[in-house]
């Protein structure tokens, strides 16, 4: 499932997550520490006009572009429709804790390699960086908690 991550293009890899914007608002994945884009699996043939308009992106048909949901069958869905498009280096990761530990992998293997872009190991972060990442954890648990407390005001 590794994609060859040498460059073919001057875009940076593209990670897009087609998880609905409330199951989005409750955390989402970075790729080379790059936030994941929001795109619904269901307009994902949009992509082009949805990266412009909303995020300023070109993107081409063989730019690197990463996918993933809740599960994996939406993103699944999301990989047939762009290869139909034409874009040849796509691929799907999976749900969303495959796709974090696919992403955590790579991220290892880019380090070792001496290939990170701007980043260093965990064992290199300082504690700021600790701060932020616990931060951002608090942050989306507490999105999440709310998100639970909506869905059993509903039940």
């Amino acid at each position: 499932m590794a994609l060859d991550t040498t460059p073919t293009n001057k875009n940076p890899p593209l990670l897009i997550d087609v998880r609905t914007p409330s199951e989005f608002s409750t955390g989402y994945l970075s790729l080379q520490n790059t936030p994941a884009i929001n795109i619904e699996y269901q307009d994902i043939h949009q992509l082009p006009h949805i990266l412009r308009s909303q995020h300023g992106i070109e993107v081409s048909k063989d730019d690197d572009i990463t996918l993933y949901c809740r599960s994996g069958r939406r993103s699944g869905i999301a990989l047939g429709v762009l290869r139909e498009l034409g874009y040849a280096r796509v691929r799907n990761i999976g749900g969303f804790e495959e796709a974090r530990e696919v992403l955590e992998r790579e991220e290892r293997e880019r380090v070792q390699k001496g290939n990170a872009v701007g980043e260093v190991g965990f064992e290199g972060r300082t504690e700021e960086d600790e701060a932020a990442v616990a931060r951002r954890r608090e942050a989306r648990e507490k999105q999440f908690a709310v998100l639970l407390q909506g869905l059993r005001a509903e039940s």
